[in-house]
């Protein structure tokens, strides 16, 4: 169909989490002509992968700029680890490209079919963000438009505001159309150990004390009486190259075909977590190619079909160092005493400052994830988690959280309206609009 003689597809998008669907009118340029024909007053918004948990890059009155055809290498200066590569080129085929030439991109999210203009909205972070930063630190320059001003260089040096904002700006700043990433010389493979925890707060111990490492995460049961049982997992680089068990998986789609029912039910997630425990806490240290280390959601194709249509729901919080140990019995105690289905938590050491809307600081975060989140029982704990992390001094991941309420962001995030004026003075008229930036009310 077409809107204001403009050639558009009506399309149902969803969010990976299945929470978020909408009929929504896309464009697919393949030509920035194309991109800058759209008319300067009309609604928008961008879409890369389409594989953010929540609704971010779409909406129902926004026009959808898919940028899928956007994703040439532009330029590669392979003595200085440089690449310049469009927005919407994924960040698997990225950091396969640069593992071939001997380089890495350092922060890279679990799902190898992001973008990179989608890694830069929501200023992902990696496998160690302790230790790499979020992907901010590791992009030199990005070329954005500007539906009134047009095609935007911005850096550090140059419209450094602008550029600023774009990192957890969502897509409000402009669209991204370029950006040139550095990188960091590759290792040949990882030698991935790991470390049985008992609970939480030595999971925290742990993970502080092996803060250097490239690849650090924890994996955890959230059962009532296992809850925080699991493993810290580090991975050193390789001093030479050698044989790793099996050769990297293919990428996950962008949307995986859920199962007829609920597999993560009582029975199943002690089952899943079981088998985890079994896999992981061996003693003994592996080998693991580098890809298979960066995009571990490749191997998670059977967990994400078993929560079902009615989806799941992840809650990420980073809760400070000093009140996380609180918060970690406080959750413990919640859980014994709700009994919600958690099918896993993930935890993370973060060393950054907290600056906007961004998911930084310094303390530890938990990635809490969740099946059928509609249910009265999972929402009535999904609620109680919120003011848990809130109370404790938690900062929420936005483009995690499909479950939360802007005056519950409102609370957790310090100098909310002062982050979302800084936000959209780039963007006046509010034409980049979102299901998450509504819901947020950014």
């Amino acid at each position: 169909m077409s809107r204001r003689g403009f050639a558009l597809a009506e399309t149902e998008l969803r969010s990976f989490d299945r929470s978020v669907v909408a009929r929504c009118h896309v464009q697919r340029p393949d030509r920035y002509r194309l991109i800058e024909a759209l008319p300067a007053d009309v609604q928008r918004i961008t879409r890369g992968g389409g594989v953010s948990y929540v609704g971010a890059s779409f909406a129902s009155d926004s026009v959808v700029q898919d940028l899928g055809a956007f994703d040439r290498l532009l330029e590669f200066d392979a003595q200085r680890g440089l690449i310049t590569v469009e927005a919407g080129a994924r960040i698997g085929d990225v950091v396969r490209f640069a593992l071939a030439h001997g380089w890495l991109l350092p922060v890279a999210p679990g799902h190898p079919r992001a973008t990179i203009g989608g890694c830069i909205a929501a200023d992902v972070h990696g496998k160690n963000p302790a230790r790499d930063g979020t992907f901010r630190r590791h992009v030199e320059a990005i070329e954005l438009f500007d539906p009134v001003s047009g095609w935007i260089a911005a850096s550090a040096e140059e419209n450094a505001g602008r550029f600023a904002a774009c990192f957890a700006g969502f897509g409000i700043p402009g669209l991204i159309g370029s950006a040139t990433l550095r990188l960091a010389p590759a290792a040949h493979a990882y030698s991935l150990r790991s470390i049985a925890v008992a609970d939480l707060a030595e999971a925290r111990e742990v993970l502080l004390a092996h803060a250097g490492a490239p690849r650090l995460y924890g994996w955890h049961d959230g059962r009532p009486g296992h809850f925080g049982r699991g493993v810290i997992r580090f991975g050193l680089e390789a001093k030479s190259e050698q044989h790793t068990p099996r050769r990297p998986l293919p990428d996950l789609p962008s949307a995986v075909e859920p199962w007829p029912i609920t597999a993560w039910n009582r029975l199943g997630i002690t089952m899943m977590n079981g088998w985890i425990r079994q896999r992981w806490c061996r003693s003994d240290s592996r080998h693991v190619a580098i890809e298979s280390a960066l995009f571990p959601l490749n191997d998670a194709r059977r967990y994400f079909a078993g929560f079902g249509k009615p989806g799941f729901v992840e809650a990420q919080w980073l809760v400070p160092h000093a009140r996380f140990v609180e918060f970690a019995a406080t959750l413990a105690a919640e859980v014994a005493r709700q009994r919600p289905r958690i099918s896993l938590i993930a935890s993370k050491l973060f060393d950054g400052e907290a600056d906007g809307f961004r998911f930084d600081g310094k303390g530890i975060s938990l990635a809490i994830q969740m099946p059928q989140p509609q249910a009265p029982a999972q929402a009535a704990f999904i609620e109680s988690l919120t003011e848990l992390a809130i109370l404790h001094g938690g900062r929420p991941n936005l483009i995690k959280d499909s479950s939360l309420r802007a005056d519950s962001a409102r609370r957790a995030i310090t100098r909310f309206d002062e982050a979302r004026a800084a936000l959209r003075q780039f963007d006046p008229h509010e034409l980049q609009r979102s299901e998450m930036t509504r819901r947020l009310q950014l």
